[in-house]
């Protein structure tokens, strides 16, 4: 008879503060973790469970898919047994990029998207306004195809044309504004700080931009063309401040010093001061990258499309009367609201069908969101703008409606930012996850998630 696994069971944690640790944890429960600060509970959590859970995941991959993916160190553990696959939701996720929003994270802009394919009233290239219909919502899955039935015929001037679909609405992808690329911001760059005190020379570091990673050769380049290296900035010709701002790029023999004092030549690719800094702004990887080169940059709201993302032609296209720019602007709450009205105040009786499973969908979505009472973002958020609680429980919406079963999630201090009385709408996004077949490991402090725990581990009062 085969024996039933009750218990992830591990034996000798030694991570940080853990010493020599053995402890038993219930599969398919909600575990709270506690103890005085510096006890180990982090460090059983996310150092020891999760790191091996993770580790153990990833060495089941093959080889060349393990290369690619961020490779976790092993535990200082003896052993753990009957561990699942796991996953962390931790306390400080990743920062977001600039084309993240709420609506994108939470992917409730796709369904929205979708909707104004689907049930939106489009406008013909002559300006006359089309009431939805299901004739034109079913053209929809042919539109993009040349295909004649993916073209829509205009009541008023006969004239036929293809409607946005739901990719078209994408300010990530084909609805992006042409100015901004969606990012709803432009750019520039200024001058002034990139040479911030003229009173150094270009020796003392007076181009702050060509003291960026790669691009220690510059200022010889521009001493080539003619350009004083310890002459201050400010006393330079104005040809050689246009070189030094403004240069052709163009390849450049140098003539490099050494520390020993000898000198050697080689080529240099010449970028001029503001060139660098564009040039960076398009291969910069990371955040700490990006928060280097923000200091010679001023951000302004895009002219054209006003901060909105989307191609302003992309705006005709309404769903009780509203653009898709003027929903992403409304909160979740609001949005909801709205997906009821599309079902009671907008949609024709032969769309009812269509437009009941779009907002049902839509309505799933938000149910979490709203759980987790995230409910006061809108949809335009920029995910960079979020706090760390928010990113967190963002994640979480997330995890509880990929129905995922047989995993460990580790979820660190989750109640951070939130009131306690909206604790209780944590509670039951966890317990949720534990119903579909998971076991949910949580490190916190609050009394009202110990309370609700299946099983409460305490450490301490010192080092575990």
């Amino acid at each position: 008879m085969d024996k039933v696994i009750n218990n992830i069971e591990v034996r000798g944690a030694k991570s940080n503060n853990l010493k020599n640790l053995d402890v038993d944890l219930p599969l398919n429960q909600f575990i709270a973790i506690t103890g005085v600060s510096g006890s180990g509970k982090s460090s059983l959590a996310m150092d020891t469970l999760y790191s091996e859970g993770a580790r153990r995941y990833l060495n089941a991959l093959a080889t060349y898919t393990r290369r690619r993916i961020t490779q976790v160190g092993r535990t200082h553990v003896d052993s753990i047994k009957n561990l699942p696959s796991a996953i962390a939701l931790k306390q400080r996720p990743e920062i977001p990029n600039v084309r993240s929003t709420v609506g994108t994270m939470t992917e409730v802009l796709n369904i929205i998207r979708l909707m104004y394919s689907r049930l939106g009233s489009h406008v013909c290239p002559n300006g006359h306004r089309l009431d939805p219909s299901l004739k034109i919502s079913m053209a929809m899955d042919f539109a993009g195809n040349d295909s004649r039935m993916g073209m829509i015929t205009c009541p008023v001037c006969k004239v036929k044309f293809m409607a946005p679909v739901a990719e078209s609405f994408a300010f990530n992808s084909d609805g992006a504004c042409p100015t901004c690329d969606g990012t709803g911001q432009v750019q520039d760059i200024i001058v002034d700080k990139i040479v911030k005190d003229d009173t150094k020379s270009i020796n003392q570091g007076a181009v702050l931009s060509w003291s960026l990673p790669g691009r220690g050769l510059m200022k010889y380049a521009a001493e080539k063309q003619g350009v004083r290296l310890n002459t201050p900035f400010g006393e330079l010709s104005a040809k050689e401040k246009e070189i030094v701002m403004h240069g052709a790029p163009k390849k450049v023999n140098v003539i490099v010093p050494s520390p020993t004092g000898k000198a050697f030549q080689m080529d240099a690719n010449y970028e001029n001061a503001v060139l660098v800094v564009e040039n960076s702004l398009k291969t910069a990887k990371n955040e700490n990258s990006v928060h280097r080169l923000n200091r010679f940059i001023d951000n302004t709201v895009c002219p054209t499309c006003h901060g909105t993302r989307f191609n302003p032609e992309l705006l005709k296209n309404q769903i009780l009367g509203k653009s898709i720019a003027e929903v992403s602007e409304m909160d979740i709450s609001e949005v909801k609201t709205w997906s009821e009205q599309v079902i009671n105040d907008w949609t024709p009786v032969d769309m009812a069908e269509l437009a009941h499973n779009l907002v049902s969908e839509l309505q799933e979505l938000l149910e979490p969101i709203m759980n987790l009472v995230l409910d006061y973002l809108t949809i335009s958020r920029a995910g960079n703008t979020l706090s760390t609680g928010e990113l967190q429980r963002i994640q979480l919406g997330r995890t509880i409606r990929n129905e995922m079963t047989g995993v460990l999630y580790i979820l660190d201090e989750p109640s951070v930012g939130l009131h306690a009385d909206n604790v209780i709408g944590l509670i039951k996004i966890i317990k949720k996850i534990v119903t579909q077949g998971n076991t949910v490991v949580v490190v916190d402090h609050k009394i009202s998630i110990i309370g609700a725990a299946d099983y409460v581990i305490e450490i301490g009062p010192g080092s575990g």
